[in-house]
């Protein structure tokens, strides 16, 4: 993985060029893309899409678009559960959803929303949750407060691994997309559109 500047437009068909030339491989050989749709950054969200809606298009090649969040709870499903993945939105909100491990199967328990964390926390189902993601450190205190049976774990974001499998079980059940299929899951508009007074 590399963790790329703030201005990675710029940079990341150079980073795609030197991870090909790392790997001895030419991006015809690759059989089948992956990307996290969202929620999260406008702008990498925009610009991952864009990068990989050309490749696909160019390529003639599928893609699989991963909920961010749903990676981010197959990332944890060996805990079992109820695993509650919470990522930071700022404004004082959170993206978060609630998932369920069982038999190999990762099902929504409750959708995924923008909000402000308490307003998401009270309204939980009772149950015991496993919170993970980069939301938890900065909600722990309400955390606790609203579901004093929670396990907290203190993580980063990290979905690459799971984007990759998540996205080979895309392939192999035939659920993948074209290039012009793909879209961004935002969940709130994007800054620049919001109504100014």
């Amino acid at each position: 993985m590399l963790k790329t500047p703030l201005r990675y437009s710029e940079g990341i068909l150079g980073y795609v060029d030197f991870l090909l030339r790392q790997h001895e491989l030419d991006i015809s050989q690759i059989g089948c893309f992956a990307v996290a749709t969202g929620p999260g950054s406008f702008t990498g969200l925009r610009i991952g899409l864009a990068t990989v809606k050309a490749f696909c298009q160019q390529l003639e090649k599928p893609v699989a678009g991963i909920s961010t969040l749903e990676a981010l709870a197959f990332r944890f499903r060996n805990l079992g559960g109820r695993i509650a993945p919470m990522i930071d939105a700022r404004r004082q909100q959170i993206y978060a959803a609630v998932y369920q491990f069982e038999d190999s199967t990762l099902s929504v328990q409750q959708p995924e929303v923008v909000v402000a964390p308490s307003d998401w926390l009270k309204h939980l189902e009772p149950g015991t949750y496993q919170f993970v993601g980069d939301g938890v450190a900065h909600c722990r205190s309400t955390i606790m407060a609203l579901q004093p049976g929670a396990r907290l774990l203190d993580t980063d974001n990290c979905i690459l691994s799971e984007l990759c499998l998540l996205a080979y079980r895309q392939l192999i059940e035939g659920t993948t997309l074209s290039g012009e299929q793909l879209q961004a899951n935002y969940l709130r508009p994007f800054d620049g559109a919001l109504k100014r007074p």
